[in-house]
């Protein structure tokens, strides 16, 4: 079932980042919280670059797919007869 599927990811996702902030519980006593902001927002810059270095050339596909020509293909339904109303 797909429902449970995408459930299980969100739950995972969810750990992980509940994990992540467990480990940073420790940086919390400096009462200026620098070390604790600094290393996120390092992680935050490291993943953003990651993620455009792995989806960077989608946008030129993009570009390509919204070019092609506009089909004439009706459906299914339609071939035999079936209206939607």
């Amino acid at each position: 079932n797909m429902r449970s599927v995408v459930t299980a990811v969100f739950l995972f996702m969810s750990a992980i980042s509940y994990a992540i902030g467990e480990a940073f519980v420790s940086l919390s006593a400096d009462p200026l919280l620098v070390w604790n902001y600094g290393i996120i927002s390092v992680l935050a810059a490291i993943a953003g670059v990651g993620f455009w270095a792995a989806h960077h050339k989608l946008d030129k596909e993009e570009d390509k797919l919204n070019f092609i020509a506009e089909s004439s293909f009706k459906g299914r339904r339609h071939s035999f007869g079936v209206s939607n109303a």
